[in-house]
């Protein structure tokens, strides 16, 4: 088992299920980015740091939180998450907001076309 693997693992299983979503989604649409670890937790890198670019999740005990470097996407998509708090490159989302996943989802498509990544599928 890898390490990302083992940390998702790890998780509560709500937070699991959450993060496996969410990893499995990314990984499948967007083969050609990186998936490593980063500080202990799975990260979807564009270039050899993270400074160029990521999308990660992390799994908190009410919540799954994504980040990326995309502040101003962050801010446009505000209005999508009724029930979100959010940082300056993170959205808190809890999981028992089911309606979110259709804009997480949305949100993790654009970081990526933002960065010139395909799609796949």
């Amino acid at each position: 088992m890898d390490a990302a693997e083992q940390y998702i693992e790890s998780l509560p299983e709500v937070a699991r299920s959450w993060m496996r979503e969410f990893t499995e989604y990314t990984a499948t649409h967007y083969p050609s980015v990186p998936y490593v670890m980063f500080r202990g937790r799975p990260m979807f890198r564009f270039e050899g740091t993270y400074q160029k670019g990521y999308v990660m999740f992390t799994a908190a005990a009410r919540h799954l939180t994504a980040h990326a470097l995309d502040f101003d996407l962050i801010v446009e998509m505000k209005p999508q998450f009724p029930r979100a708090t959010f940082g300056r490159g993170s959205i808190k989302v809890p999981y028992t907001d089911e309606a979110a996943k259709g804009p997480l989802r949305e949100f993790v498509d654009e970081v990526m076309r933002r960065h010139g990544v395909p799609r796949v599928g």
